[in-house]
């Protein structure tokens, strides 16, 4: 081989791997099987040990209702009901499964819901369970509402969502309940997917408060993941993106819950259909040691960045591509210390120009201040300095839709 064509060849050999694309169109005559992805989910949180004021903590004997909106399409639903962050079994007296609006209102006729033909069954505990498939066609942006009639005293170990909660007894059959209250509680399922065929690919986005969407104008799907689904969809893109943001979460060290270090196999590589991953994780880890008895948790940008590679290494051994979100300015915010400003930048600085993630998406350039880059530019925020309002949600979105979609 002359050198012309050797060095040819090693150009191609060292290129960036090629951006996301939506999945190609098959001939119509090609015959696929089925595939189920995810189309929905969010991380399980261990029990509360005290509800806080507004939120419920377990439940007796009700029927608890649960809305999610839909970022993919199919022919058919099914629930993923999670008891993994629970020492005690569960026991479910009935489910259904109805179309919904954006205010959970139900729009049709529930479907019973069972789980290995039975419509009565208990979740064994540290197991999440699939349920039988619904037949119950859906497309992008569809609501569907999930009713859970609890047996006895039942205490979930689901993300705090909202939830409509019936007065006493079984109503999971009826297409409108009258009494029920709104609280957020936490939600027992954990994930819904859909039935189609041919390519099928899912983008979870992992990360604490700010994927998670804090700040963001409450039950109306406006943080950065359910922004990206709305402008994929829009466009007939194909992708489903899930989000796992847990508030609080850091990546090295439990806090609201387990670190995504310890997560990241069960909420990103189990996730069906999985084939990117969004990491935005590590301005809890920087900010926390400045709060009163977090001192020993001190980190340092070597921390985190072998916390990345872990998570790197472990999703290039699945086949996931892996995408490293630049950290958003914080300082204002109330846990902001110049040390740890000092580390976000020696962080962001390895994430642009590591190399070693598939792609980066910029959060931080989207949102700074151009006049105090360590700040969030003040439309994009709520007065927290930390936590992005909806208008910075978009702007995130679209950073990374740029950013792994080529999307304008």
């Amino acid at each position: 081989m002359n050198r012309t064509i050797l060095s040819a060849a090693l150009i191609l050999a060292l290129a960036p791997a090629p951006l996301l694309a939506a999945p190609k169109a098959r001939p119509a005559a090609v015959s696929e099987a089925p595939v189920w992805r995810s189309a929905w989910g969010n991380a399980p949180i261990a029990p509360q040990a005290v509800a806080r004021p507004g939120e419920a903590r377990a439940f007796t004997d009700v029927t608890v209702r649960q809305v999610m909106r839909l970022n993919a399409g199919g022919d058919a639903v099914r629930l993923r009901l999670s008891n993994e962050l629970n020492e005690r079994p569960l026991a479910v007296g009935a489910i259904t499964l109805a179309p919904a609006d954006a205010d959970g209102k139900i729009l049709g006729a529930p479907i019973a819901v069972t789980v290995g033909g039975k419509a009565e069954f208990t979740i064994p505990p540290g197991a999440p369970v699939l349920t039988d498939p619904v037949v119950l066609p859906v497309k992008a942006m569809d609501y569907v509402s999930a009713a859970i009639f609890y047996v006895g005293t039942q205490a979930p170990a689901g993300h705090r969502v909202r939830l409509f909660v019936a007065p006493p007894g079984n109503h999971v059959a009826k297409d409108a309940i009258p009494g029920e209250q709104a609280l957020k509680g936490p939600g027992l399922v954990s994930g819904v997917e859909v039935r189609g065929s041919g390519e099928a690919p899912v983008l979870v986005a992992i990360g604490d408060s700010i994927t998670e969407g804090s700040g963001s104008t409450p039950n109306a799907d406006k943080g950065w993941p359910e922004q990206l689904a709305a402008r994929l969809a829009a466009r007939g893109q194909g992708w489903s993106v899930v989000n796992m943001g847990v508030g609080g979460g850091r990546l090295l060290r439990e806090v609201s819950g387990p670190s995504a270090l310890s997560r990241f196999d069960r909420d990103v590589l189990s996730v069906a259909g999985v084939k990117a991953v969004v990491v935005l994780e590590g301005i809890n880890d920087i900010g926390r040691p400045a709060q009163p008895g977090f001192a020993a948790d001190a980190v340092t940008s070597e921390d985190l960045i072998a916390g990345y590679r872990q998570l790197i290494a472990r999703a290039h051994a699945r086949g996931v591509k892996i995408y490293g979100g630049v950290i958003p300015p914080f300082e204002g915010a109330a846990y902001y210390h110049d040390k740890g400003e000092a580390t976000r930048a020696a962080v962001n600085a390895w994430i642009r120009t590591g190399g070693e993630f598939d792609g980066v998406i910029d959060f931080d350039a989207v949102l700074r201040d151009p006049a105090k880059p360590s700040q969030l530019r003040v439309e994009t925020h709520g007065g927290d300095h930390l936590h992005p309002n909806d208008a910075g949600y978009a702007l995130m979105a679209e950073a990374a839709d740029k950013a792994v979609f080529s999307g304008k």
